[in-house]
């Protein structure tokens, strides 16, 4: 990197055994909150947005305003428990071109640069579905350069197997951990033992799930529980708001949706709805939250402190920057709930790393013995 290297900080005053962690494209702090909870302490958080760094800061985390290509990782190599990534999405993502490794801000190849320099016992990186969904047409017999889902199959995926003895993925929805919005991910995990091919158990389910219901898990969060006290008619005094006569499409036609998650949360909900228009239709959708709104009670837009409230975050979370800045870390952040569940998983995983080396035990030959007999270490356990 030669002249654009930066020395990101230093590791003084960190507990020998605390389990630490490293964190790429760090955003509004959604993931470090959550892997905070599950037990993980923070060295970095790596962050290029100046608005998003002080939010960081703001929030008590070693916010690093830094290029993930520019950063220093010397003083932490060997010396990292965890790293965390959420690559751009915008090369995967459905809502774009799916340019994948032909796009600019393609951020695996960066991340792996930085696993390579920091060296870290475990891997966890956070992104959207999109990645994982081949080009119409695609036979997926074969590494085909121009789709988006060979290149995870046969371009990211191997470069971490590469990297780590065990590697896999979950695919998991927020809601089904105490968020009030559907929002599915996939979660990329990789270290020295392996994980169980289930995801973390879910805490929250569809109450119109008997079953889940009857297991003792939670209803999902609704859109009413996080920000019900705002999402009403009452609130078209300091905002644009649609008549409910029938003139704007579907404008308050389906005020059950209160009741229900919220739609996934982008980064355009500063734009507003799509749907104001007479007869819209959606076209498939309602897909964002502001289309929410727009179906409860003819609101043009979600706020930001609505889209905080909706991604999981505390009420006091203090977001930095102006109003745009804070929509676009709004749309972007990881829920804290989400994080917290894959942190709990992979912390349960390193706490049997470490009574291993405490027993004196050779890991690579338990990894190895577990390998041949297709042994994991279940999600379900609690850390």
């Amino acid at each position: 990197m030669g002249d654009r290297r930066r020395q990101a900080g230093s590791q003084e005053g960190v507990e020998p055994r605390t389990p630490r962690v490293v964190e790429l494209f760090a955003g509004a702090g959604g993931a470090a909150l959550g892997l905070a909870r599950a037990g993980w302490r923070h060295l970095a958080c790596v962050e290029r947005d100046p608005a998003a760094t002080a939010t960081l800061r703001a929030a008590g985390l070693p916010g690093i305003e830094a290029d993930v290509r520019d950063v220093d990782w010397s003083p932490w190599a060997g010396q990292v428990d965890l790293m965390w990534a959420s690559p751009p999405c915008q090369p995967g993502s459905v809502a774009g071109k799916r340019r994948g490794a032909f796009d600019d801000r393609d951020g695996w190849p960066w991340t792996f640069a930085a696993v390579d320099a920091v060296r870290p016992i475990w891997f966890l990186a956070e992104n959207v579905l999109g990645w994982t969904r081949h080009e119409e047409g695609c036979r997926r017999k074969g590494a085909r350069p121009s789709c988006v889902g060979c290149y995870w199959l046969h371009g990211v995926v191997p470069e971490v197997r590469a990297r780590f003895p065990f590697a896999g993925w979950w695919t998991l929805d927020a809601a089904d951990y105490g968020t009030p919005q559907r929002r599915r991910r996939i979660i990329l995990w990789a270290g020295p033992l392996p994980l169980d091919d289930a995801p973390p158990p879910p805490t929250h389910a569809d109450p119109a799930d008997a079953d889940a219901m009857a297991r003792g898990l939670l209803p999902w969060r609704t859109i009413a529980d996080a920000i019900g006290d705002t999402l009403h008619r009452g609130t078209c005094d300091r905002r644009a708001c649609y008549p409910c006569d029938g003139t704007h499409g579907r404008a308050c036609t389906e005020p059950w949706r209160i009741d229900r998650p919220s739609p996934t949360l982008t980064t355009t909900e500063e734009k507003g709805t799509r749907a104001h228009a007479s007869g819209y239709s959606f076209n498939g959708g309602p897909d964002r939250a502001s289309d929410a709104a727009f179906l409860v009670a003819g609101i043009r837009r979600i706020g930001w402190d609505e889209g905080l409230a909706l991604q999981g975050f505390p009420d006091d979370w203090p977001l930095q920057g102006t109003v745009h800045d804070r929509y676009l870390q709004v749309g972007n952040a990881v829920p804290p709930q989400l994080a917290a569940a894959v942190g709990r998983a992979v912390m349960v995983a390193h706490r049997v790393l470490l009574g291993l080396r405490a027993s004196g035990l050779d890991v690579e030959a338990v990894a190895d013995a577990a390998r041949r007999n297709a042994v994991a270490i279940p999600t379900t356990r609690a850390a």
